[in-house]
């Protein structure tokens, strides 16, 4: 398949986002890039994962917070799920939000991965929160994707630039500033002089960000753009690096990022 499927699972209140790509690897490469954290790192957010049945899962989501889980499957290099309890706050009951991924092998080199989040039970009041879901694992699962192609194996380095304007504020229109206006899927960019450097080859563009596989400053993933936030925008750049310049090159850069979201949101 040359794309992210994805669909709703609604059925007795298991209501799920479902997602599933085809990604090269054997099962076991799979498996490091989607049940460790390091591996989670490189296509999806820090992680840390405890890995056994009843094990810590804790990702890591920049100015939204840490996300807690526990592991309620591990049976390498098949399948893992975690349960995330709290994922409306420690003090509002909701039932547990739940993700399954699972591997299956297609050939001896390639494998299709299948993601389901959402509700074993009790969905039913909880539509939105999965709409919600739709993009944001679609676009995990294409880095997915792009990190097992071009990248996998190599050492990685997250950058996090997550710049939240007043409450109630807005984002601007960050890829115009950054000279990414006009940007598709397919074409070769880069950012204009006045904003920090990248470029690459665009990977992907949803609503108001586009995803560049990025060959300067240094290899890697980065999605440039913003998000609104309960009427409030974010400007973001946030991905990361592989190979081992990458903590140099972050050193460098994220100032350089946060600079320039900070004055963009003043103008």
């Amino acid at each position: 398949m040359t794309d992210v499927r994805l669909h709703v699972d609604d059925e007795d209140g298991r209501y799920r986002a479902v997602a599933e790509v085809e990604v090269p690897g054997t099962p076991d490469e799979v498996w490091q890039a989607i049940a460790t954290g390091p591996g989670i790192e490189a296509w999806f957010v820090p992680a840390e994962v405890e890995p056994r049945e009843g094990g810590r899962f804790v990702t890591d989501h920049g100015v939204f917070g840490n996300s807690e889980g526990v592991v309620t499957a591990w049976e390498p290099p098949h399948r893992l799920a975690y349960d995330e309890p709290d994922w409306q706050g420690p003090d509002t009951p909701v039932p547990p939000w739940n993700t399954e991924i699972l591997v299956e092998a297609v050939t001896g080199d390639t494998c299709v991965v299948r993601l389901s989040s959402g509700f074993l039970a009790g969905g039913d009041d909880w539509h939105e929160a999965i709409q919600g879901t739709f993009e944001g694992w679609k676009g995990a699962l294409r880095n997915l994707r792009t990190y097992l192609t071009h990248f996998a194996g190599q050492p990685i380095t997250t950058l996090l630039v997550m710049h939240e304007l007043p409450q109630g504020t807005p984002a601007p229109d960050v890829l115009a500033a950054a000279g990414l206006a006009d940007a598709r899927p397919g074409q070769d960019v880069e950012t204009v002089s006045s904003a920090p450097r990248l470029r690459g080859t665009v990977e992907a563009r949803a609503g108001r960000s586009v995803t560049i596989r990025a060959t300067e400053p240094t290899t890697g993933i980065i999605e440039v753009g913003s998000i609104e936030w309960n009427g409030t925008g974010v400007i973001m750049a946030r991905g990361p690096l592989y190979g081992p310049h990458g903590p140099a090159v972050r050193e460098q850069e994220q100032p350089a990022w946060e600079s320039w979201a900070a004055k963009l949101a003043a103008e």
